[in-house]
């Protein structure tokens, strides 16, 4: 192996494994848990709407200080009508509402007033996932696809036979994913908790929902990223009438590739409705102990999390290692204000973009099962 190799691949190692301690360093701008509390997306948007109405300047506000930390770290050139959103607010909206048992509420009822649209749970990053924050150039990863080979040597003298290692690239690009929404001039005025949810609810969440989704089953085309169940080289299992040998053989698939690097992070994903049949369906015959244990929407599998959502496809459920998942982030979630979408109407127009990538380690960290009965 030359030098070149030997740097690409230290480079490789350090971008991927230290990926925990990257979103420590570039995600983070220091928030205590009771400034992420205190943080208003709201309160950001009409203070954005207030400096463009009035020619005045973004500042004087919590939310404005946190834009111009993230501002000066990215050292990107942002609009007058945006602002940046750390990214713990993000990630506490994507787990908001959501408890160890379960559930498919992204966020809370609050207030008293206003109660959320139920939507789809999302589980990729509470599985394991790791992040990849703060990028500003396109990525590409050295990874090593073949092996040297070892021999047993006959004679003290006998010299081994010289074998290369092979490499390859995984590339990742920025995909924009957004959400908009319109909200009223008074509803900007409202201090009551349930504005707050309205907008956040219609814009961090449904981005990081998406986010969950083109993970799981992105196509790869159309700004989507290639997701696991489009990845080529992920095991498979037979999901005609799914039993105790089929969910064994998800985690034997995995093993027998040697590719569980993370034990803790394995777990199983799949719809309510799997979930469902298997919790009803015993292991062995004559017994009373059912395939899946706990609650549908958290359980267990043979010592494996299992969780279920509706970001999985119909009858269909996935297993792996979820520390494999590496999900790279260029810039923080973006909030556009426009305040003449509707001037007439007072209605003011809010746009969220954030862009990400995701690529796997190891396809042979994953097998999927398919039409499962």
């Amino acid at each position: 192996m030359d030098i070149l190799q030997q740097s690409q691949i230290k480079k490789a190692t350090e971008l991927l494994n230290s990926a925990a301690r990257q979103e420590k360093i570039n995600d983070s701008i220091g928030l205590s848990d009771r400034e992420i509390k205190r943080y208003s997306i709201l309160s950001g948007i009409k203070g954005k709407y207030d400096s463009i109405i009035n020619r005045s300047s973004f500042r004087d506000s919590f939310e404005a200080e946190c834009h111009d930390t993230i501002a000066k770290r990215l050292g990107i050139p942002i609009s007058d009508g945006q602002f940046y959103v750390p990214a713990e607010i993000l990630y506490r909206d994507l787990t908001a509402g959501i408890s160890s048992a379960g559930g498919y509420l992204v966020g809370s009822t609050t207030g008293g007033s206003f109660i959320e649209i139920l939507r789809n749970r999302s589980v990729v990053f509470r599985l394991g996932a790791q992040r990849m924050p703060g990028q500003t150039q396109q990525i590409l990863l050295p990874k090593q696809t073949g092996a040297a080979t070892a021999y047993w040597l006959n004679l003290e003298a006998t010299a081994p036979t010289e074998t290369t290692q092979t490499f390859g690239q995984v590339a990742l690009t920025p995909k924009t994913v957004g959400a908009y929404t319109e909200v009223s001039r008074q509803l900007l005025l409202q201090s009551d908790p349930s504005a707050e949810a309205i907008v956040t609810s219609d814009l961090a969440s449904v981005v990081g929902v998406a986010l969950d989704s083109g993970t799981i089953s992105g196509s790869g085309m159309a700004g989507q990223p290639q997701g696991i169940m489009n990845t080529t080289g992920i095991g498979t299992v037979t999901g005609t009438s799914l039993g105790y040998d089929g969910l064994v053989e998800f985690q034997s698939d995995v093993a027998t590739a040697s590719a569980v690097l993370n034990e803790g992070a394995q777990g199983y994903v799949t719809t309510p409705a799997v979930a469902k049949l298997l919790k009803t369906r015993q292991r062995f015959t004559g017994t009373d102990s059912p395939l899946w244990q706990g609650s549908i929407s958290s359980g267990m599998i043979e010592g494996a999390r299992a969780v279920s959502t509706l970001q999985m496809p119909t009858a269909t459920m996935l297993f792996g290692d979820w520390s494999q998942i590496v999900v790279a982030e260029w810039g923080n979630l973006t909030i556009e204000v426009n305040p003449f979408a509707d001037f007439k109407a007072r209605i003011i127009g809010v746009r969220a973009m954030w862009s990400v990538d995701v690529t796997i380690r190891h396809a042979e960290s994953f097998s999927v099962a398919t039409s499962i009965t």
